[in-house]
C-alpha cells in the first residue's frame, strides 16, 4: 500500500526525490491538513448533527472510502519521510503493547501495597553492555565496560560529536529494544510479587522521546518482566515525593545503580538498594544505602535485603 501511494505521490508533486528537508516539513503540514478535511468528512458521513432531524442511513460505503482518503494522506506523508512498510508495521505493534500495557495499569491500580521503586538501565537491563556494543560496532572505539565513568565520557572524547548525538543515535536505531537482562532480574521481580510488593519502575530514560519511550515498554513485555507501573524521570527522589505512595510510607526502598539518584534517595531518608558498579563506590558508605551484589541466592542478595526491610 505504501508503495502504491508512492507512485501517486511522485506524479502530483515536483521533484518529489529531490525534495529538502524543508519542503517535506511544508508538505507535511499540506497533507496533514488534508487528512484533517478527510476526517471532518468521515464525521459527516455520519448523523453528527442529530439536532437537524431527518436523519439519512448512514451508508457503509461512505465510511469506507472516506476513510481510505485518510488512510492515503497518512501514508503519503510515511513516504515523505522514507518510513518503510517494516516500520510501519513495527511501530504499530510497538504502540499496541504499550496501550496494552496501559490499560492493564490503568485497570489495577495501586491499593495500598508496600512499593518497590526500580530503576530499569543496569539494574534489570545491561544497558552498559549493549550500549558499548553498539559504540565498538558503530564508531569502532573500544569500550571498558568497568570504567569508572558512569557516562563513558573518556572513550566518547575520541568521536568528533557530540556524547547527547550519540546517545539519540543510539535511541534513533532502537537500541533499547535490543538489550539484554540482567541475570535473575525477572525471578527478583517475580519473587517480590509472591511478597507482596508493588513494583514501579522508574527510568531516567527521555521519555518525551517516543521511540524511546515505545521501546521501553517493548522490552518490558517481550522479556515478560513482572512489573505494575512504569514512570519517566530524571529527578527520581522529587518524583516519589510527589508520589501517591510517598505521605502514606509504603515505599520500601529504590533499586538504583546510579551515584546521583542512590544519593539523593539516601540523603533523603529513602533505603536505597545499590548493586556494586565499579562507577558508584562512592555512595556505598552512606546511611540508607544498601549494597547487593546478586538479586537471589545469597544473604547479600537483592531480595534477602528487601525481605529483611519488609519484616
Amino acid at each position: 500500500m505504501l508503495d502504491i501511494q508512492n507512485r501517486y505521490n511522485k506524479k502530483v508533486l515536483d521533484d518529489y526525490d529531490s525534495l529538502t528537508y524543508n519542503d517535506r516539513e511544508i508538505h507535511t503540514q499540506q497533507l496533514a491538513l488534508c487528512a484533517h478535511a478527510e476526517i471532518s468528512a468521515l464525521v459527516n458521513a455520519t448523523n453528527f448533527k442529530k439536532h437537524h432531524g431527518n436523519l439519512e442511513k448512514v451508508s457503509r460505503d461512505k465510511i469506507l472510502y472516506e476513510s481510505i482518503d485518510v488512510l492515503r494522506y497518512v501514508q503519503s506523508i510515511q513516504n515523505l519521510w522514507n518510513i518503510s512498510s517494516n516500520e510501519v508495521e513495527e511501530a504499530f505493534y510497538k504502540k499496541d503493547v504499550y496501550l496494552d500495557t496501559r490499560y492493564r495499569i490503568d485497570q489495577n491500580p495501586w491499593s495500598g501495597q508496600p512499593v518497590v521503586i526500580v530503576d530499569m538501565d543496569d539494574v534489570i537491563v545491561e544497558f552498559r553492555k549493549g550500549f558499548a556494543s553498539w559504540l565498538t560496532h558503530t564508531f569502532n572505539i573500544e569500550i571498558d565496560v568497568d570504567s569508572p565513568e558512569y557516562y563513558f565520557i573518556t572513550a566518547l572524547e575520541k568521536l568528533d560529536v557530540n556524547p547527547e548525538h550519540v546517545f539519540r543515535k543510539f535511541m534513533s536505531e532502537g537500541g533499547f529494544s535490543r538489550l539484554e537482562s540482567v541475570r535473575d532480574s525477572k525471578v527478583f521481580l517475580e519473587a517480590l510479587k509472591e511478597a507482596g510488593c508493588w513494583i514501579h519502575i522508574l527510568t531516567a530514560r527521555p521519555g518525551e522521546n517516543l521511540r524511546c519511550m515505545y521501546d521501553s515498554y517493548y522490552w518490558l513485555h517481550q522479556n515478560s518482566i513482572p512489573f505494575d507501573d512504569i514512570s519517566f524521570s530524571s529527578e527520581k527522589f522529587r518524583w516519589c515525593a510527589n508520589s501517591k505512595y510517598y505521605n502514606s510510607k509504603s515505599i520500601v526502598c529504590g533499586i538504583d545503580d546510579s551515584p546521583k539518584h542512590a544519593s539523593e534517595y539516601a540523603k533523603h531518608g529513602m533505603k536505597c538498594l545499590l548493586p556494586k558498579k565499579s562507577y558508584n563506590t562512592e555512595v556505598v558508605n552512606l546511611d540508607n544505602i544498601i549494597e547487593y551484589r546478586s538479586f537471589i541466592n545469597s544473604e547479600n542478595s537483592a531480595i534477602f535485603k528487601i525481605k529483611s526491610l519488609l519484616k
